[in-house]
C-alpha cells in the first residue's frame, strides 16, 4: 500500500488522544500473520511480515505520538495511583 495525494497527514481533532490504527489481515497460517497496519491520523501505510513485528509498529507509533498524549498506561501500579493493586471483582 502506497500512500497517495488524497491520505494526506490527518491530525486528531481532539488533542491528547491516542493513536489510530488499521490492521488488514492478508495471510494467516501456523499461528502467524502478515498484512499491513495503517496510521490513520499520520495516513502512513507499512506492511507487517509478523505478530512481533506488527506489536513493535505499533509501539513505535505510540512512542512517536506519546508527546502529544496525555498519558499512556504503564505496568508502574504506583504511576497510576494503584499501590495497591486492583481487585480481581473490579476488573470483570
Amino acid at each position: 500500500m502506497q500512500n497517495t495525494p488524497a491520505m494526506g497527514k490527518v491530525t486528531s481533532a481532539i488533542p491528547g488522544t491516542s493513536p489510530t490504527f488499521l490492521i488488514k489481515v492478508v495471510y494467516a497460517e501456523n499461528f502467524s500473520i502478515q498484512g499491513y497496519i495503517r496510521w490513520i491520523e499520520e495516513g502512513k501505510s507499512v506492511p507487517f511480515r509478523s505478530y512481533m513485528e506488527l506489536l513493535h509498529l505499533i509501539e513505535e507509533g505510540l512512542h512517536i505520538s506519546k508527546s502529544e498524549m496525555t498519558r499512556l498506561r504503564s505496568w508502574d501500579l504506583k504511576k497510576e495511583g494503584l499501590e495497591g493493586g486492583v481487585k480481581q471483582s473490579e476488573i470483570l
